[in-house]
């Protein structure tokens, strides 16, 4: 006789033990099973606190997905889709991120120590007390983006888009800012010592360095 109970219980563990919600399952089983997923739907999916480090997501949809507290060291996303994107305290330290739209996302605390963002689009993003020493940032789009406290030694922001961010006592010592636009830019409190600032563009009144 079947125990139609058992089988109920076995069917709601299995909806639980599954580790994301997406458009496309079957694409989380290849990134679980190859460690790449090339241009892959994983919009929504839930990966707080997974190891995706070295994995290749080139091009992939991760729009309003779930990646706090996830390690993607040395990880390739470039082209990828991170809009409004969880990332709180993700280490993304040397993560090729080039080319991203991480529009909106938040990256609250997270490691990017080294990573690649040249020609990202960041526009609004939360970077508040991200680490970002030695990240090549050139031609980014940071506009209105949240940089409080974050930490920019020596990072390369030339000819970025810094229009209306919020870099209130963000350490920017050694940056590159040559040719960075940072009109209507809150800068109380900002470091800038040895940083290159020339032709950037600066609100009315800020000390040089």
């Amino acid at each position: 006789m079947i125990n139609y109970r058992h089988l109920l219980l076995a069917s709601c563990v299995t909806v639980i033990a599954l580790p994301a919600h997406a458009e496309l399952p079957q694409h989380i089983q290849q990134l679980f099973n190859t460690r790449s997923c090339i241009r892959c739907d994983l919009s929504r999916a839930n990966f707080n606190g997974m190891d995706l480090s070295v994995t290749n997501l080139q091009g992939a949809n991760l729009i309003f997905s779930n990646l706090r507290n996830v390690n993607l060291n040395a990880a390739n996303l470039t082209g990828a889709k991170l809009i409004k994107a969880k990332l709180s305290e993700a280490n993304l330290q040397t993560t090729n991120l080039s080319v991203t739209d991480l529009s909106k996302a938040d990256l609250n605390g997270a490691n990017l120590i080294g990573a690649d963002l040249r020609s990202s689009r960041m526009n609004a993003v939360n970077l508040k007390g991200a680490q970002l020493q030695q990240a090549k940032l050139q031609g980014v789009n940071l506009e209105e983006a949240n940089l409080k406290g974050a930490k920019l030694n020596g990072a390369n922001l030339f000819s970025a888009n810094l229009t209306g961010a919020n870099l209130q006592g963000a350490d920017l010592t050694g940056a590159n800012l040559q040719d960075a636009n940072l009109s209507g830019a809150n800068l109380k409190d900002v470091r800038l010592t040895n940083a290159i600032l020339t032709g950037a563009t600066l609100p009315p009144g800020t000390p040089q360095p």
